[in-house]
């Protein structure tokens, strides 16, 4: 059931520090990117086609794979009961107990739950997200503890549109656009919980609309299918401007192969993702490995800070995945079911 829509909220038992701080959403969170695709493949989906679930990363791959197809998905992430929660916080229900339960968890913890429809055409595709909801957080200094959290609900639509350019070449845009509801706060716990806190805690609203240009060259009639890819992704504009949800251009660059193989399909992909927070070579590169055998598709994907393995099994018309994902402050398991018409 979608949260109900609310304006300001009022928790009176959390404490605004006077060295309070927003924290940032990691960029798979605060993109809209709960689909098996995105956090089992990362950024190296934006080369690959070999999975196939939604709408492509990458709008160009829309006019290669010229095919109609409706997807329906339900993806959970981790510590799904930590959604409850998010939706007290949002709703302005929170208590001294929610405010323990923040932080009596681990260093960082997360929670999300989305439902997504699309449908793609041959030229054209689009999805609608009409429920997100995501819980982030982060404890800090143990014996002196401080919790710094975003709770956020997320509604996203998006429109690809495609077309064939020349000879190998394709050509696309997707526009994106998203309206988020969400409580960013730091506060100390010791403060919190104090029965003098009477400081106003409210939920903010934000608009967002991206333009993301994807291009395409693919050899597709070459032995091993070899293709290169670029995009600009996660630019656009804001109503105003936030820590939790900032906009941040990622340049991307990445190439992929189909070894031939006796039985299934494997796929080898590499990334170059290049951002305002790119320091050297190696912080831009990601692998991604997708081989595909009947009913079964399994993918592995690492980079220099995080890594993430899955796989997808297909019944006619139904599918259903798990994903695993781990860098150096967390990790998590992430369930989709998903249906194709």
């Amino acid at each position: 059931m979608l949260l109900k829509w609310l304006g300001p909220t009022v928790v009176t038992s959390l404490f605004f520090s006077a060295a309070a701080h927003g924290i940032e959403l990691p960029s798979f969170m605060r993109d809209g990117s709960s689909r098996f695709l995105s956090r089992s493949l990362g950024n190296a989906c934006y080369s690959m086609d070999s999975v196939e679930r939604g709408l492509p990363c990458n709008p160009a791959f829309v006019a290669k794979q010229a095919q109609r197809r409706f997807d329906g998905d339900l993806f959970l992430g981790s510590n799904v009961d930590y959604l409850k929660d998010a939706e007290e916080i949002l709703d302005g229900q929170a208590d001294q107990g929610t405010v323990a339960k923040l932080a009596s968890r681990r260093d960082y913890s997360q929670a999300e739950a989305s439902v997504e429809a699309a449908y793609q055409a041959q030229t054209w595709g689009v999805s609608i997200e009409p429920y997100r909801v995501i819980l982030y957080s982060h404890i800090e200094n143990p014996s002196l503890p401080a919790v710094d959290f975003v709770a956020a609900e997320q509604q996203t639509v998006k429109f690809q549109l495609a077309s064939y350019v020349h000879e190998n070449f394709y050509a696309g845009l997707q526009a994106r656009y998203s309206h988020v509801r969400f409580i960013g706060q730091y506060f100390m716990v010791s403060e919190a919980l104090a029965e003098n806190s009477k400081n106003l805690f409210e939920s903010q609203t934000q608009e967002l609309l991206y333009f993301e240009p994807g291009f395409l060259y693919a050899w597709e009639d070459a032995t091993w299918s070899p293709q290169v890819s670029a995009s600009l992704m996660q630019w656009g504009v804001s109503s105003h401007k936030t820590e939790q949800f900032p906009i941040k251009p990622e340049g991307l660059l990445g190439a992929s192969i189909k070894p031939l193989l006796p039985l299934g399909l494997l796929e080898l992909g590499v990334q170059f993702g290049v951002n305002s927070e790119t320091e050297n070579v190696r912080d831009a590169i990601r692998a991604a490995i997708s081989y595909q055998i009947g009913i079964l598709q399994a993918v592995v994907s690492a980079s220099e800070f995080d890594h993430s393995a899955g796989f997808l099994l297909g019944f006619k018309n139904f599918t259903g995945g798990l994903s695993y994902w781990d860098d150096k402050d967390q990790r998590g398991v992430f369930m989709q079911l998903g249906v194709t018409l």
